[in-house]
């Protein structure tokens, strides 16, 4: 059941509802922040040694995190099972070392706000289609007129932007 649906079934958003999306607006802003600063870094220290850089920050950052989690709530900690861990699942670091890259070379010609303007499109078209397969492991989430049509309005607010 969709976020809009539980709203529109409800009267109010439940504590664990609303927590999760003031978490993805606040994730939202820092996104537009990273990319720029992380361009910014590029144009200084070039393409792969910013994006290193960034990713070896985010590891010491990540340890920080992790070792607060250790001491503040140490019951929490488990085994983890290693071989049930699926392949794809690895890749990720890769994706966001490339992520960082492509960026760090587009923000500086296309702009902030057009690169997370396309980049978000990109994502959106991606992960409707993800959801309409199930891929890597996610529950369906056939692809429905409503969803068409939103993705239709994020592309054309692409074109807006690059519009001006």
């Amino acid at each position: 059941m969709s976020l809009f649906s539980r709203i529109a079934t409800r009267t109010s958003l439940s504590p664990d509802a609303l927590v999760s999306v003031l978490a993805s607006l606040a994730a939202g802003a820092l996104v537009a922040l990273m990319v720029r600063l992380n361009a910014t870094l590029g144009v200084h220290m070039g393409v792969v040694a910013s994006s290193w850089i960034v990713h070896i920050a985010g590891t010491l950052f990540g340890a920080l995190l992790w070792g607060a989690r250790v001491v503040l709530d140490p019951g929490r900690l488990h085994a983890v099972d290693w071989h049930r861990i699926p392949w794809y699942a690895w890749t990720g670091g890769v994706l966001g070392v490339a992520i960082v890259a492509l960026a760090n070379v587009v923000v500086p010609v296309l702009g902030l706000a057009l690169t997370l303007s396309v980049v978000i499109a990109t994502s959106l078209t991606v992960s409707a289609v993800a959801d309409h397969f199930g891929w890597f492991g996610l529950p369906v989430q056939r692809m429905s007129w409503r969803r068409a049509l939103g993705i239709v309005c994020i592309v054309a607010g692409v074109v807006c932007v690059t519009l001006g």
